[in-house]
């Protein structure tokens, strides 16, 4: 207070210039012109200004600065404080505006204006995307009953045991008891996925999808694996379009043509499953014909690089088996992420490029579990991360697709874990599995 009772601040005004001013004083009601001191009301010649009220732009002169002393706490309770409640009252009516703005029903995504007002937007508020997509507003994180079986990272974000394993450089061989596990894992993901398949429809959110997909996972006894791992806020990922991999489920409803990967992983019993596919999302006679070769492209070259796995296979020859296939279709392969191994971690030795002419490492033998989900673009293959430090997307905005399995190599050759079942939702076009029982 006693900073606030300063000297006034000096303002010498000649007649001419202060015959331009208006009354300002509104507050108090006291001056209605600007030469009356709104301590004593007496006119003056030379005026001395609140510095507070200076600041906020308010005519409020004295005659003294002994004048303004004794009308301090007056003047703090009639204009100060009024003006305090004045400002608070047009935040809240502005903070309302912004909530009704960023609501799913007014939310307009070409309109960037309200989005510094939003913690997940805000990143984004002056990104150039590539391609056409948004990020829409998002709910708050999934909460997991206590009763749930969690990974090391559920509570800090930092899967611990991942970190203390990067410093090994072997692949690790099941036990025949831990695989028997590790299927449950997956026979539950692949569940899990079909049912996220199942909900897939214009005018659904991925929020929504995502929600359904947690609550299912959790009546499983499962914990959603994606859930804060590394801090992602989501229960498993939904890439929409341009995005190659690792998108967040919000509020943005589904359209019409739009293609939708879902990623799901599991945590069960201790191990992890991790698979996902691509979908058409509503009439697929609307769905280019460019769209659905990329699909399918994607697909078929999972399936060809699967069909060649076995004990002794140089884990780097998967991308050159892919890559051959995919430039084919006249298709680019995503360089940036990878397949892995996984199991009683989620991500773990063998690194997996989908690529050709990859520097891998590693030999496949009998009991490792890994997962192979080439990321197939349109155009370019290269991609750029969003600022939400997740989202991936097509450096030029063209349209991106991917599948995953989780394999299991045999003494013979590989078992795909999470295959689809006869019941699995159709992907829209033949998937040939009787040619793939590998």
């Amino acid at each position: 207070m006693e900073n606030e009772k300063r000297e006034c601040e000096v303002e010498d005004r000649d007649n001419e210039n202060g015959g331009d001013d208006k009354a300002q004083d509104t507050i108090t009601q006291k001056a209605e012109q600007e030469n009356t001191c709104n301590g004593c009301g007496k006119t003056v010649a030379k005026k001395l200004s609140c510095p507070i009220c200076l600041k906020k732009k308010i005519h409020s002169y004295f005659c003294t600065q002994e004048c303004f002393k004794n009308s301090w706490k007056e003047h703090v309770e009639k204009v100060h404080e009024k003006l305090k409640k004045e400002e608070e009252e047009k935040k809240k009516k502005f903070m309302q505006l912004v909530k009704k703005k960023l609501s799913p029903q007014n939310f307009d995504p070409t309109n960037r204006k309200y989005w510094i007002y939003d913690t997940h937007l805000k990143p984004f508020a002056y990104f150039s995307f590539t391609g056409k997509l948004r990020p829409w507003p998002r709910t708050e994180m999934n909460t997991v009953p206590a009763h749930i079986k969690r990974p090391d990272y559920a509570i800090t974000g930092i899967p611990e045991s991942e970190l203390l394993y990067k410093r090994k450089s072997d692949i690790y061989v099941n036990s025949q008891e831990e695989i028997e596990i590790i299927k449950e894992a997956c026979i539950l993901g692949r569940k899990t996925l079909d049912y996220a398949h199942s909900l897939v429809a214009p005018g659904v959110t991925t929020d929504e999808i995502d929600k359904k997909v947690h609550n299912f996972i959790i009546k499983n006894n499962a914990y959603p694996s994606t859930l804060n791992y590394y801090e992602f806020p989501k229960s498993c990922c939904t890439s929409v379009n341009e995005i190659v991999c690792h998108g967040i489920p919000d509020l943005r409803p589904l359209q019409n043509g739009d293609i939708i990967n879902i990623d799901v992983s599991v945590f069960f019993k201790g191990v992890h499953a991790d698979l996902n596919e691509t979908f058409f999302v509503g009439d697929m006679e609307q769905v280019p014909k460019e769209t659905k070769e990329l699909v399918q492209t994607c697909y078929f070259s999972l399936m060809e690089s699967i069909k060649k796995c076995k004990p002794g296979m140089l884990y780097k020859n998967i991308g050159n088996i892919i890559d051959a296939y995919v430039s084919k279709k006249g298709f680019s392969v995503v360089r940036t992420y990878s397949g892995h191994g996984v199991g009683k971690l989620f991500h773990s030795n063998p690194t997996v490029p989908h690529f050709k002419k990859n520097k891998a490492v590693g030999i496949m033998k009998a009991g490792h579990v890994f997962t192979i989900e080439p990321m197939i673009n349109q155009g370019h293959y290269a991609d750029v991360l969003w600022p939400d430090k997740w989202t991936s997307a097509t450096s030029d905005g063209k349209l991106s697709a991917q599948f995953e399995h989780t394999l299991l190599v045999t003494e013979t050759g590989v078992e795909i874990l999470t295959k689809r079942l006869p019941e699995s939702p159709s992907l829209g076009f033949d998937t040939k599995d009787d040619l793939y029982e590998v």
